[in-house]
């Protein structure tokens, strides 16, 4: 119980640092947004490492897989704040459930793992889903919401590389890591991005305190959300926990009606609901399939 309490309460700071990303970024332009969180996410990630960890752990951060890690992590977000301008909050959270279908489509290309049918047809529905929340060719049609397919995709190469590290990092020097990188990777995009005239990529302004503060509170809500998810499966068992992720989508749901005024449609709906439903039995599916070769 207190591991599903832990999970909720990483799902909810989750969905707090995705409504202040999205509160950000119309005051803000992405790499500023980026930068700050980053240079704040280090700070408070710096004080846990030593809190829990302790300093000695601190070297444990050049590890190649946490390196490596901490550059595809410091690519997802950057995507996902330039959909926070043009998307509801939860029309990106939603997409970003389709995560371990994805994964599983990456185990059978690159793995040749097997998959059942009934993987397949959660991976479907889950895909149909998507499209209602997207809804390609209807009149409230963003294509803007095919780049966060991009930012699933780089979360699920981000897992990879998490499994590679192991016990040979602490969770919160992958933190510190993850939040140093995003700063070098705000500061390089930047430029880059520059030419291309995209609304939430403009030029740097002076923060005023309220988008500020707001900046400050995300970095404060993504530290807390990773200390969280550490805590829930660190102390629970992992096919009781992962379902709780879902929680992400109610709380941004409400955080979006709540703040934003952004009131889903009954199609949309539907799509959440495929997802989430697909999700939660494609974790039941994979409970099965590990309790096999246990009792064998």
């Amino acid at each position: 119980m207190r591991s599903i309490f832990y999970m909720i309460c990483a799902s909810a700071s989750f969905a707090g640092n995705d409504i202040c990303n999205k509160v950000a970024v119309q005051y803000l332009p992405v790499p500023e947004i980026l930068t700050i969180r980053g240079i704040f996410a280090s700070i408070f990630a710096f004080a846990l490492v030593c809190a829990v960890h302790g300093a000695r752990t601190l070297p444990t951060i050049t590890n190649r897989y946490v390196v490596i890690r901490s550059i595809i992590e410091s690519l997802v977000g950057p995507v996902l704040i330039t959909a926070y301008f043009f998307l509801p909050v939860a029309t990106v959270t939603s997409i970003m459930q389709f995560g371990p279908f994805v994964g599983m489509i990456v185990g059978v290309w690159l793995f040749r793992e097997q998959v059942g049918w009934r993987r397949w047809l959660a991976a479907i529905a889950a895909f149909c889903g998507v499209m209602l929340i997207i809804k390609p060719g209807g009149a409230g049609f963003q294509p803007v919401a095919f780049i966060v397919l991009i930012a699933t995709l780089l979360t699920v190469l981000r897992d990879m590389q998490s499994r590679k590290i192991g016990a040979s990092a602490p969770p919160f020097v992958v933190s510190l890591a993850t939040s140093l990188v995003g700063i070098v990777i705000a500061l390089i995009l930047a430029p880059l991005m520059r030419p291309f005239a995209i609304g939430p990529w403009g030029e740097w302004v002076w923060p005023a305190a309220y988008p500020l503060a707001v900046t400050i509170a995300s970095s404060a809500f993504l530290v807390s959300a990773h200390a969280f998810a550490f805590l829930a499966f660190r102390s629970g068992d992992m096919a009781v926990v992962s379902p709780f992720r879902y929680f992400n989508l109610l709380f941004a749901v409400i955080g979006g009606i709540f703040v934003f005024a952004e009131w889903p449609d009954r199609i949309s709906i539907l799509g959440m609901l495929l997802v989430v439903t697909a999700g939660i039995y494609l974790l039941h599916r994979e409970r099965m399939r590990a309790k096999k070769p246990a009792a064998t």
